[in-house]
C-alpha cells in the first residue's frame, strides 16, 4: 500500500473477496526534501496507507526496505545513466523489490499471494500464469514484463480490469480517504524532479565535461556530464547547418554525446540482454516468432519477430524501423494477435 488510491483499491477489492489482508507499506528512502503533489512515498503517503487500512480494518506495517531498494534501483539507475543507458526504475522496483524482497517477506509471514495495484491482468492455467494488458484506458503490463514465471504465480492484481475512473468510485464506494488523491508521476527517490543530482551524487564522473560530436566525429559543442542525455533527446542540443540534431548515441568511454539528424534516429532492430520470457515454450532457439514488441512506456507495440540467440540474448527485427530506441529501457514483448505478454528483455543497443 503506497498511500495511492490503486493500492488502496485493491486491498479493498480482495478483502471484500474474503480475503485475509495485511497491508504493507515499504519505506524504500529516506526523504530529504517536503512531499509535492507529484511524488510519492513520503511521510504524508504512508499516513495515508494507514488511514485507508484502518477504514478497511486490516492490520498495516510499515518496512524497512531501504538497503534493497538502495542495492536493487537507486544503484542500478546511477549506474545506467553513468554507462550511457536509460534506466527503467520502476521495473527494476518490481522485479528486485516488489516481488522480491517483499515476496519474501509475505512468504515468512505465511501468506499465499502479493497483490498489487497494477493494471494489467492475469490468468491461472493449467500450463502456468499468463498475462495480459490491462484496458486501453489504464494499462500497465508493460512494467511487469520482466517478472518470472514463478513470480506472477504468487501475484495479484485486482484492478487488472479496470480503468481510472472505475477505480475511484470504488474508492468512494468503499469510503477511503485517498479517493481523491491525484496520481504521482515522478520517481519515487527522485526528489524535486530532477534526476542529474541524484545521480551526480552517487556517480560523479559522470558529469564531467565532455565533447558533444556528429556521426564522422566532427565538435559542435560541449556538454556537462552523459546524465543529462538520453537518445532521441532534442533539448539543449546545438544545431548544426541550421537544422535541429538529436541525441543518437551516448558514448560514456569516451564520454561524448554523439548527435545527428531525426532520421538517424531509426532502427529497423534491436538486441537485447536480461531475458525474461514469460511463456518461453513459444521461443525456440535460432527461431524468429512473430511478436509486438514496445519498446517504451506508453508507445505502441509495433509488429516484429524475436529470434532467441544462442548466447540467451534476443534480437527484435521490426517490420518498420523504429524511432529512438534507447539502451538500457525494457522492452516488452506481446502475442502478435493478442494481449497477452510474452516476456520483457533490456536494450542492449539498435541495430
Amino acid at each position: 500500500m503506497s498511500g495511492g488510491v490503486d493500492s488502496a483499491v485493491a486491498a479493498a477489492l480482495l478483502r471484500e473477496s474474503g480475503y485475509e489482508v495485511i497491508g504493507v507499506t515499504m519505506k524504500m528512502y529516506s526523504p530529504k526534501r517536503g512531499p509535492h503533489a507529484r511524488s510519492c512515498c513520503g511521510a504524508d503517503d504512508f499516513d495515508d496507507a494507514r488511514r485507508s487500512a484502518a477504514v478497511l480494518d486490516i492490520p498495516h506495517y510499515v518496512l524497512d526496505f531501504e538497503e534493497a531498494f538502495r542495492k536493487s534501483v537507486i544503484d542500478r539507475f546511477a549506474d545506467d545513466y553513468a554507462s550511457g543507458r536509460t534506466p527503467n526504475p520502476c521495473v527494476s522496483c518490481n522485479n528486485f523489490v516488489k516481488l522480491g524482497t517483499l515476496s519474501s517477506y509475505a512468504m515468512r509471514l505465511g501468506a499465499g499471494y502479493v497483490a498489487t495495484g497494477h493494471y494489467a491482468r492475469l490468468e491461472r492455467r493449467d500450463d502456468g500464469p499468463h498475462l495480459f494488458r490491462g484496458t486501453r484506458q489504464k494499462d500497465q503490463a508493460y512494467a511487469l514484463a520482466q517478472l518470472r514465471p514463478a513470480q506472477l504465480a504468487m501475484l495479484l492484481l485486482p484492478l487488472g480490469g479496470f480503468d481510472k475512473a472505475m477505480t475511484r468510485v470504488h474508492a468512494r464506494r468503499f469510503r477511503l480517504p485517498v479517493a481523491e488523491k491525484i496520481d504521482s508521476q515522478d520517481i519515487c527517490f527522485v526528489e524535486g524532479g530532477d534526476y542529474r543530482e541524484i545521480v551526480a551524487g552517487l556517480r560523479p564522473d559522470a558529469a564531467r565535461e565532455g565533447e558533444i560530436v556528429t556521426p564522422s566525429g566532427e565538435v559542435v559543442g560541449r556538454h556537462n556530464g552523459v546524465i543529462g542525455f538520453t537518445v532521441g533527446q532534442r533539448h539543449g542540443l546545438p544545431s548544426v547547418d541550421g537544422h535541429s540534431r538529436y541525441v543518437t548515441r551516448i558514448d560514456s568511454a569516451r564520454n561524448t554525446i554523439v548527435i545527428g539528424r531525426e532520421e538517424e534516429l531509426c532502427a529497423g532492430a534491436l538486441l537485447a540482454d536480461e531475458v525474461n520470457l514469460i511463456r518461453p515454450e513459444r521461443f525456440l532457439r535460432g527461431l524468429p516468432v512473430p511478436v509486438r514488441a514496445m519498446v517504451r512506456y506508453r508507445s505502441q507495440p509495433a509488429a516484429a519477430e524475436a529470434t532467441l540467440l544462442d548466447d540467451g540474448s534476443l534480437e527484435i527485427t521490426f517490420l518498420q524501423s523504429q524511432r529512438a530506441i534507447a539502451p538500457g529501457q525494457l522492452v516488452a514483448l506481446f502475442d502478435r494477435d493478442s494481449d497477452e505478454v510474452l516476456g520483457g528483455a533490456t536494450i542492449g543497443r539498435a541495430i
